[in-house]
């Protein structure tokens, strides 16, 4: 399952992700990823969910995130979340990519059975229609 948060820069979109993350992780049997661009957050998300500061890896281009989160699910089997924050700032794709993206993401999903939560940086109305089932918020 995919779930896309949209919003400007300052409009919320990570406090969201970051309340649903902390909900989510009581009710959870796996784990919860959380994967942003820092560490600014770490305080406020629950110790049970792992984050991973991204830019710590060279990440270069969507194929390579795609493989970074490949890595992520093959060391860890009982994942059942992944919270991406930042997703335009991480993958370094711009709209007009992200279809490809997210068809890659629910390929993941629907294979490992892991339900992804997606930050981005930009307008519903940008968004590609085809992805709009997705949203949240």
């Amino acid at each position: 399952m995919i779930k896309i948060i949209t919003g400007q820069t300052g409009e919320g979109k990570t406090k969201l992700m970051i309340e649903a993350a902390n909900k989510q992780v009581n009710s959870l049997k796996g784990n919860a990823i959380y994967i942003d661009s820092n560490l600014k957050h770490r305080y406020a998300l629950a110790h049970q969910i792992r984050l991973i500061e991204a830019s710590a890896f060279p990440l270069e281009s969507r194929s390579s995130f795609i493989a970074f989160l490949c890595g992520i699910i093959a060391t860890n089997h009982d994942i059942e979340v992944v919270f991406i924050d930042e997703l335009f700032k991480l993958t370094q794709c711009s709209i007009d990519e992200i279809s490809a993206f997210f068809e890659e993401i629910k390929r993941l999903s629907e294979r490992y059975q892991i339900e992804f939560v997606i930050g981005t940086a930009c307008s519903r109305k940008d968004l590609p229609q085809h992805l709009t089932p997705y949203l949240i918020a």
